[in-house]
């Protein structure tokens, strides 16, 4: 990488985190795998199966990018059970996000709740859930690099090095910040449509800025989705051999995202396509692929970028684990719901 990429990158880190309310406000991060993470996209989700069920997201965009400059390297885990008795859903969720290679770094634990209400005995639910959790942002003023670090003959970059820098060191590198959302699910056993917000408290997230201005306030993120499934073998109850299209629609003050595509699911083995629009742009295509065998399900994506930023930065890629347990119910009972393509 040349020294005037370099100095570009940099400039461009340096502005993003400088202006951490303004910039990273609208963009909280988004698995293109959204069906093996349902809890980041709507509460409502949480106790989707009938037993216990663990899962791990992985994503990495961009990283071609030299190490000191890439971009977002972020870590879900997530727990969660739905107990029949009372109708109800319970989860945990862990995120860890990383920009920058350290530059950036926000942790966030969440606490979610399902409650699930039948509306008739032809399998139509309504589920409402609710989310609360604490987020922590750090960003590491060290690995900062300013116009006095770069030597102006050689083009030396001294980031956080020999030469130091004489802006003034902040009194404040992180905030903490208390975090709530709510979701609404209607599902059949053919198709679903849901809804969630998050961050409808409009916590503070300001770390530079709260200094200045008292803080900015995180702006709700919307989201609209839904799906619906057809049985290809013929058969409503062979679960099996399943076609899943799907969408999802978010919007956060000036950011919006718009996925649609399909899952196909035929025995222990699934694939899909989707396409993702970014705001006013196309932004990339979505390959995945995985396996189904007993408890587990492990599946992985590859996001073609179409955009202007061009596949030079090597996409992104996503892996998920998940292991769901066997609930509880009757041997009897039959999974009356579209939701294979999350399970």
């Amino acid at each position: 990488m040349s020294i005037l990429q370099k100095t570009t990158y940099l400039t461009i880190i340096t502005l993003i985190l400088l202006t951490v309310p303004d910039k990273i406000k609208g963009q909280d991060p988004v698995f293109s795998q959204y069906y093996a993470s349902p809890l980041q996209i709507n509460p409502a989700f949480t106790g989707l199966t009938n037993g216990p069920r663990f899962g791990v997201n992985y994503r990495n965009q961009w990283p071609l990018i030299d190490q000191v400059f890439k971009t977002y390297v972020t870590y879900n885990l997530f727990y969660d059970q739905f107990i029949p008795a009372i109708k109800s859903g319970f989860g945990l969720e862990l995120t860890a996000d990383d920009a920058g290679a350290g530059f950036l770094k926000t942790y966030k634990i969440n606490g979610l709740y399902g409650y699930k209400i039948p509306v008739n005995r032809r399998g139509h639910v309504i589920k409402g859930g609710l989310e609360l959790g604490y987020a922590q942002i750090n960003y590491a003023w060290d690995k900062f690099v300013f116009g006095d670090q770069i030597d102006p003959v050689t083009g030396y970059i001294s980031g956080g090095g020999t030469i130091v820098s004489k802006e003034k060191v902040p009194l404040q590198t992180s905030t903490g910040y208390l975090d709530a959302g709510a979701g609404v699910l209607y599902y059949s056993p053919l198709y679903y449509i849901g809804a969630s917000v998050k961050h409808f408290n409009a916590p503070s997230v300001g770390i530079l800025a709260a200094q200045a201005d008292g803080g900015s306030s995180l702006p709700p993120r919307f989201t609209f989705h839904g799906g619906f499934e057809i049985h290809t073998s013929g058969n409503k109850y062979d679960k099996s051999i399943i076609l899943s299209p799907s969408f999802i629609y978010i919007r956060q003050s000036s950011f919006s995202q718009f996925n649609i595509g399909a899952q196909y699911l035929f025995s222990s083995i699934f694939g899909g396509i989707h396409y993702r629009h970014a705001n006013k742009n196309p932004d990339a295509v979505i390959f995945n692929v995985g396996i189904r065998k007993g408890f587990w399900r492990i599946g992985y994506s590859f996001d073609l970028t179409i955009s202007d930023l061009s596949l030079a930065q090597g996409g992104t890629h996503e892996l998920s684990l998940i292991y769901a347990m066997p609930g509880n119910l009757k041997k009897t009972s039959v999974v009356s719901d579209c939701f294979e393509a999350f399970r």
